[in-house]
Parts: structure tokens; C-alpha cells; sequence
């Protein structure tokens, strides 16, 4: 019963169905089978006037915005707030890359700061979920980058290559 229900509330659209016209249609059962729509969201029961009138959601809201004023306003806001949101810079890769590598230094590292390419990498990796390849061109790039915030030292068993010798541990100056 509740998708014959559903069917004759979709069907209705946007002027919705009295909730009368339904248990004249389906009998005084239909009450639980509204009850249970309402529940699952698929339905809304509201009032227009005097009498409960039934909506799918859609239509509900749809109905709504065309003869509700405060809804309109609010809805105006919402699509205002949604505008400006998505003209909000999205975070690239890159700092994305920086902030998770630049905490992880900071939280592995000695007292004199330096720290094995390798942990970081191990940390990072898991925590962006990338590759180590993917890595170490970051580290790379982002040390080439900022030659006065990033040292890196020789020795390790893995790291950058930068004039033809390994680099495999780091500090944050």
C-alpha cells in the first residue's frame, strides 16, 4: 500500500493531496502508511488552511518556495552563502603537501631538528595516501622552492638526488 500511496502523492505535484482525499481512496489504514512515508522522509504532511495536505518532497519544497515568503528569503540566503562558498580558493595539492610534511618534521624530529627522509615519507604517505615516488618529487620540489626554511644532509638509505648524492635527512630552519 505505501507505494500506491507514494505514486497518487507524487502524481498530485506541487498543489500536494489532502490527507482526507487519500483515506477516502485508501481506507482509515492509509494512517499508518503515511506515518511510516513521513518517517523515511518521503512524504510531508502539512497544513494549507484548514485542512492536512500531503507532498512528496520535492513538490513540498517546491510548493514551499512559491508561497511561503520567509522560505523564499531563506532560500535566497542559502543559494547567496552556496555562491560564495564556491568562489572560496579549494586547497591545492601542494600546500596540502606542506602542511602534512612540515607537521611531521615537527613532530618526529630530534633536538637538532634533523629527521630521516624515510619516516617522513613513511607518515606523509599514509596520511595523503600517495606514492613514494609521488614523495619524493614533492619533497624536491618544495625544497628547491623554499631553500631558506628546508636543509637537507647527505646519507640514508632513501631520499632526494640533488647534484648527483642522496639526501636523506631534513630539518626545518
Amino acid at each position: 500500500m505505501n507505494s500506491q500511496i507514494l505514486d497518487k502523492v507524487e502524481s498530485s505535484g506541487v498543489c500536494g493531496i489532502k490527507k482526507a482525499e487519500l483515506k477516502k481512496l485508501f481506507g482509515a489504514d492509509c494512517e499508518n502508511s503515511l506515518s511510516q512515508l513521513a518517517q523515511e522522509d518521503k512524504i510531508i504532511v502539512d497544513n494549507k488552511g484548514v485542512a492536512h495536505y500531503v507532498w512528496s518532497k520535492d513538490n513540498y519544497i517546491t510548493h514551499i518556495s512559491q508561497n511561503d515568503p520567509k522560505f523564499k528569503i531563506l532560500s535566497k540566503l542559502v543559494h547567496n552563502l552556496e555562491a560564495k562558498i564556491s568562489q572560496i580558493p579549494k586547497s591545492d595539492g601542494i600546500s596540502d603537501f606542506k602542511f602534512h610534511f612540515d607537521r611531521t618534521i615537527s613532530e618526529i624530529s630530534s633536538s637538532l631538528g634533523w629527521v630521516p627522509l624515510a619516516e617522513v615519507r613513511a607518515k606523509v604517505c599514509q596520511n595523503l595516501d600517495i606514492t613514494q615516488e609521488k614523495f619524493y618529487s614533492e619533497v624536491l620540489s618544495l625544497v628547491e622552492q623554499n631553500q631558506s626554511k628546508y636543509e637537507i644532509s647527505t646519507g640514508g638509505q632513501e631520499g632526494i638526488h640533488v647534484r648527483g648524492m642522496l639526501h636523506g635527512y631534513i630539518r626545518r630552519l
